[in-house]
């Protein structure tokens, strides 16, 4: 990322990280020796790796501590409590299973967008649990306000939550492209 012609811009988010950049290109010419893939195909490259990344079990479980941490103080003899507490429960346990798909290669090809979509939509609701559950007092611990505010980007890295369900529709389901312009 260092070859004259690249310029990274990194981009702080609201927790201090700076996970996210803007990258540009220009006229970068690329040592063969630095080459990953087929010269010319950079992009369907990134696309593949992208597909390794969107499928990972790290999606799933990035805030478990602060979900288990929570329900110690959940009111567990409320329905409605116990409800929520069974939907994420359950999304936990589907969650595994599509990331498990995606390891032993049993998922079609384009399917990791489905598992990374419900994997980090899971996590943001997972977030909104426990700032119900632990209200203003999550925002006291450091390690769960970072992770409660930081909670948003799940849906955005790797690809937004509209363009993982695009992806599976036009991969998964041989559906139109979305018209571009």
């Amino acid at each position: 990322m260092d070859l004259p012609g690249i310029e990274v811009r990194p981009i702080t988010d609201m927790t201090e990280n700076r996970h996210f950049c803007e990258v540009y290109f220009s006229d970068v010419h690329v040592p063969i020796e630095n080459l990953v893939g087929v010269e010319g195909e950079a992009f369907k490259q990134t696309m593949r790796q992208l597909e390794h990344e969107r499928g990972g079990i790290d999606r799933l479980v990035s805030n478990k501590a602060l979900y288990d941490e929570a329900l110690k103080h959940a009111d567990t003899g409320n329905p409605l409590i116990r409800q929520e507490i069974s939907t994420l429960e359950s999304g936990y346990r589907i969650g595994k299973l599509l990331v498990y798909r995606e390891v032993l290669r049993q998922a079609p090809a384009g399917f990791s967008a489905a598992t990374k979509c419900f994997c980090t939509e899971h996590e943001w609701n997972v977030a909104q649990f426990v700032s119900r559950i632990l209200g203003p007092e999550a925002l006291l611990d450091t390690h769960m306000s970072r992770g409660l505010a930081y909670a948003p980007a799940y849906t955005i890295m790797g690809g937004t939550s509209n363009i993982m369900r695009n992806i599976l529709g036009e991969r998964c389901l041989g559906l139109d492209r979305e018209p571009r312009g």
